[in-house]
């Protein structure tokens, strides 16, 4: 759905998420809209899981893979850098050398992917393997970075044309009618309205209108004045 498919919403009504029905044609238009703003909550709701679990996924990888990269074992930038021996038991290297890539990998990652969100399967590849060196573990890191940034960008590309992107707020519905739809007679006064039951049921009954009779010009052998002083006497 894009804004040239809407008739009666406007992007100010999207930017304030409120919509004045003043038609049967803008009401049905407006449900329509909210419909589809929730299926694109949902699209985007499955968007920001697969980014997060990429966000956590990589601080934990990150902060495994950094503790165990001291060994000649899992970190080749460990063993050019003259380190010997598995986790726990090695001798040399340097750990300068062999963390190096991660702090770069950590910028890219921010800058490319958190700020200019750049959702690319192939800049996420190179970029995550840049950490191969410091640890072979990180192969698995690559492997889900790639996996989750194409879900995400398949997402993206299915919501970001869509109106009311990137939230997708869904418009609260009034149904005020204006002075114009007034005049027009879009409102209807309550005087215009035809007498309900329950109005009927409220009305009091005069109790001494049993006493009344009635002519044929319609004035009763009681007058009210009569019924005023006979109340007057009874209190």
């Amino acid at each position: 759905m894009t804004i040239q498919d809407l008739k009666y919403i406007t992007p100010l009504d999207i930017q304030a998420a409120y919509l004045n029905v003043t038609s049967s044609e803008m009401y049905a238009e407006a449900k329509e809209f909210n419909r589809h703003m929730y299926d694109m909550q949902r699209k985007r709701w499955r968007f920001m899981r697969d980014f997060w679990v990429m966000v956590i996924f990589n601080v934990i990888m990150l902060a495994l893979g950094i503790i165990t990269a001291p060994s000649s074992f899992t970190s080749l930038l460990f063993y050019i850098s003259g380190g010997r021996g598995p986790l726990g038991f090695t001798t040399g290297g340097n750990m300068f050398v062999t963390l190096f890539p991660v702090p770069i990998y950590i910028f890219l990652f921010v800058w490319l992917i958190l700020i200019r969100k750049i959702y690319d399967s192939r800049l996420v590849l190179v970029i995550s393997l840049m950490l191969f060196p410091v640890n072979y573990g990180f192969i698995g890191l690559t492997i889900a970075n790639v996996i989750l940034i194409g879900a995400m960008n398949k997402v993206d590309n299915e919501i970001k044309d869509e109106v009311g992107y990137p939230h997708f707020a869904e418009l609260a519905l009034s149904y005020i009618r204006d002075e114009e739809n007034a005049e027009d007679g879009g409102m209807e006064s309550c005087s215009e309205d035809e007498t309900t039951d329950d109005l009927i049921s409220e009305r009091r009954e005069n109790p001494f209108d049993k006493y009344r009779t009635r002519w044929a010009d319609g004035e009763g052998l009681l007058r009210d004045s009569d019924i005023a002083d006979a109340l007057d006497y009874t209190e």
